[in-house]
């Protein structure tokens, strides 16, 4: 019989565990604000190859791989994007050669997809040198960008060959869910496009987000970045930056901006 793990903090379906796997839990597949229409079971399918399988099944029958579960496609649903990128992975490629950037990538996604976990985030996809998540709290979502800047920090202070600097996007929107745990959507633009006014170990979201947040974090925690054109955006958007601190005891970082403000 498998073991079952429920993450704190996470109000979804429990999490299977085969006693033979590693003590670490599967990471839930479904986020908990998403059911299927009451009366029908929960349909998994495979992200990677299409398989379905019996609601019970954790594993795909076709390739092993953890299953995702099947997203009835629904629109107008309210949720905090957040989009991670590894600055100038190209260069890094460049650099440090395939095998150099895997270390790395696969160091930046233990930590994006820890940071997940804490705070009850759903990991839509990977993006190659980012990720593409979803937060029903827009404070979780916040709370767990500073985790990755964080621990991104801490990994770079002990190891100066490690060059990685993340830039981080948020905003908050109705966005579309689509079958097979996908999302489409303006807010999801808009998340990209936000995180890519930010640099290396920044953390830039919207309004709309700063309306969920604002009253969770101290003011100067907080920078006005005042309204900018973002590509493909009709109009200015009023963008803001979270700073943060390498630990929770120590005052914020400033930005590039911030310093000078």
């Amino acid at each position: 019989m498998a073991a079952c793990v429920a993450r704190a903090g996470w109000n979804g379906p429990i999490v299977a565990t085969p006693e033979d796997s590693p003590a670490r839990p599967l990471r839930a597949s479904v986020p908990p604000w998403i059911l299927p229409p009451e009366g029908e079971p929960q349909g998994r399918v495979c992200a990677f190859c299409g398989e379905e399988a019996p609601p019970e099944s954790a594993f795909c029958p076709n390739d092993g791989r953890a299953l995702t579960a099947s997203l009835h496609a629904t629109s107008g649903t309210t949720l905090t994007v957040l989009f991670t990128d590894i600055e100038d992975s190209v260069y890094l490629t460049e650099r440090l050669g395939d095998a150099g950037w895997a270390e790395i990538a696969d160091d930046h996604d233990t930590i994006v997809r820890d940071a997940i976990e804490r705070f009850a985030g759903f990991e839509v996809k990977g993006t190659g040198d980012g990720f593409l998540v979803v937060f029903a709290d827009a404070t979780q979502a916040a709370r767990a960008a500073i985790e990755v800047q964080r621990r991104i920090a801490a990994r770079a202070a002990v190891r100066p060959d490690w060059p990685v600097r993340v830039r981080i996007g948020l905003h908050r929107g109705d966005v579309l869910l689509r079958p097979g745990g996908d999302i489409l959507g303006r807010t999801v633009n808009m998340a990209q496009r936000v995180m890519a006014k930010s640099e290396g170990g920044e953390i830039w979201f919207s309004a709309s987000v700063y309306e969920e947040i604002r009253h969770d974090f101290p003011p100067d925690d907080i920078i006005d970045r005042g309204p900018r054109r973002l590509r493909g955006m009709e109009g200015r958007q009023q963008l803001y930056e979270l700073v943060w601190s390498a630990t929770e005891d120590q005052p914020p970082l400033g930005s590039r901006a911030g310093r000078a403000l």
